[in-house]
């Protein structure tokens, strides 16, 4: 199924009043079932490098993909343009390491800020020009049949902890915080440049839609930002190092949500939410801890202070959340087994308002 199956003005409408907090009726729901076909995939190239560098491999993959499920809701097909957590370090000229099938990691290549020229986003370089590529083929394929992903662009101390190693960035917030300010400042500039360079090349094609990697959408520019390095350090030097990103990476886009990662980052959860701009929180819980529906008074506080959620599960989690959360700002990513069962909660959602 793609976009030409769908009202998508109106989908993308339920976004934008979901992002203002004015769903009253009934939470933002994203669901997918499957479709009952069995569509063949493209045989894989040889090598993992291969594999993360053959685009249209990749796209005939998630062709295939679309053919075997259905959307319901404000569900839609999105494409994301994957290379990776640390492409924000590559594009400013460090190596990546591809040899993992899900991820890949920068090489570690500051050893001293003093020999460590200003960041820059090298748009000649091998990875940005991959990427445009990578970029160009999906918006071109795509037209009018899914929306492409503004990238998943780890920033501020994302970015130079991808250059410099999390410990050795840890010792710099003490030893050269001056230091630090400043490639803050540089590291902001390249995600600026970068993040317009991917509105650059997906809205002339969209009509100035775009998705993320986490599903979601609206009429100009929308990204997820996120600070993983926050979860090393407390509130004050998160206050006096990175808040000021929070505020200005949300001020660059029409619309963002914030990718709180593990409980080590909830003491900043006030800091970001002060942040006018930043619509909505995706709360993580992390590895071994309880799931999300288990954590009713951090969903709570995140409604309290007038931020939208981004939430995901099965049908069970999703009813467990929507009994304690406000519709208002909630956007329900779920996945279930049969379209009986997709139709079922989005009807059990339109019941549950006024409950609150």
């Amino acid at each position: 199924m793609d976009l030409r199956h769908f009202d998508i003005d109106a989908i993308v409408r339920r976004y934008e009043m979901t992002f203002a907090l004015e769903n009253h009726d009934r939470p933002l729901m994203h669901l997918t079932y499957p479709s009952g076909r069995k569509a063949p995939r493209p045989p894989p190239p040889p090598t993992v490098r291969e594999r993360w560098f053959n685009f249209e491999w990749r796209i005939e993959c998630f062709e295939a993909w679309l053919d075997e499920i259905e959307f319901l809701g404000e569900g839609f097909p999105g494409f994301f343009c994957n290379l990776g957590p640390d492409v924000l370090a590559g594009f400013t000229g460090s190596e990546l390491d591809f040899s993992q099938e899900n991820t890949s990691w920068a090489k570690f290549r500051v050893n001293d800020w003093d020999e460590e020229p200003p960041l820059k986003f090298d748009r000649e370089g091998e990875l940005w020009r991959a990427m445009e590529r990578f970029l160009k083929l999906s918006a071109e394929r795509g037209k009018g049949r899914w929306l492409t992903a503004s990238g998943d662009l780890h920033t501020n101390a994302d970015c130079l902890a991808a250059l410099r190693g999390p410990e050795d960035l840890l010792m710099d917030l003490v030893d050269r915080p001056n230091e630090i300010k400043k490639r803050l400042r540089e590291s902001h500039e390249v995600f600026l440049q970068v993040l317009q360079a991917h509105f650059d090349i997906i809205h002339p094609l969209s009509g100035r839609l775009n998705t993320s990697w986490m599903p979601a959408t609206c009429r100009g520019r929308y990204a997820v930002i996120q600070n993983d390095f926050s979860c090393m350090v407390g509130p004050s030097m998160f206050e006096e190092f990175f808040l000021e990103y929070v505020r200005k990476e949300s001020e660059a886009l029409d619309h963002s949500i914030y990718h709180l990662d593990g409980p080590g980052a909830l003491p900043h959860l006030d800091l970001i939410c002060s942040c006018p701009k930043v619509d909505a929180i995706q709360w993580v819980p992390g590895e071994g801890n309880k799931p999300l529906p288990e954590w009713p008074d951090v969903l709570r506080r995140i409604q309290s202070m007038r931020k939208g959620l981004w939430l995901w599960g099965s049908p069970r989690d999703a009813d467990a959340m929507m009994e304690y959360l406000k519709p208002e700002g909630c956007m329900y990513n779920v996945w279930c087994s049969s379209r009986e069962e997709a139709e079922a909660l989005l009807k059990r959602a339109g019941r549950r308002q006024g409950k609150k």
